[in-house]
């Protein structure tokens, strides 16, 4: 059977949760990422329109959260039970719903509506999200949810780090339970080697 193939953008963005994921794995892939004009070239040939894709076991997947649920039951990052799927699922949604708002942002040109959103997302989209995660690890034995390690937690590995990026700040300051949470995940065996040899991203800019 071939190797599975990522094909994504040269950032971080969606594409990573994906690698930190296939990291944890120990799965090896082709880690294809495009420049601007590849993706157009390619574009109008795809079911779907949209990046990040995986192909995997004679499969093609689109939909970044879609590749990470099924990643996950390969990997047993998954629950064992409807409610524990859907605890996981509203976690991960939240933590959509949560890089969503900042992006809101960052993508706005320079000037004062640009300023403002920052604003609003530094005084009230961060406490909103962040002191509900701080209480979710608190009461979940030091994940996120259902007391065990879950892509949620890794979802969440990701977009703290774009996050962090976005904000030009160390956004964990202020929550130590998720701060200690953020640096457990990052010395997972597989994704703490992935973090030190990954290529540079230099599209996130």
């Amino acid at each position: 059977m071939s190797m599975p193939k990522l094909t994504y953008f040269n950032l971080t963005g969606l594409g990573e949760p994906i690698r930190l994921m296939l990291a944890y794995g120990n799965i090896k892939y082709e880690d294809c990422r495009l420049t601007k004009e590849e993706w157009a070239s390619m574009k109008p040939g795809l079911e779907w329109p949209h990046l990040p894709m995986l192909e995997i076991e004679g499969k093609t997947l689109f939909q970044s959260m879609a590749i990470c649920r099924y990643l996950a039951r390969q990997l047993n990052l998954n629950g064992r039970s409807n409610w524990a799927e859907t605890q996981i699922d509203m976690t991960v949604d939240a933590l959509s719903d949560f890089r969503s708002k900042v992006a809101s942002y960052y993508y706005l040109p320079d000037g004062e509506e640009r300023e403002k959103k920052k604003e609003t997302v530094l005084t009230e989209v961060l406490p909103l999200y962040l002191d509900r995660f701080e209480k979710q690890v608190a009461s979940n034995k030091g994940y996120l949810v259902i007391g065990k390690l879950t892509y949620a937690d890794i979802i969440f590995l990701s977009f703290i780090e774009y996050i962090s990026y976005m904000l030009d700040k160390a956004v964990l300051e202020k929550h130590p339970k998720l701060k200690e949470h953020h640096q457990r995940l990052k010395s997972l065996p597989g994704i703490e080697t992935w973090l030190k040899t990954r290529p540079p991203n230099p599209d996130d800019a």
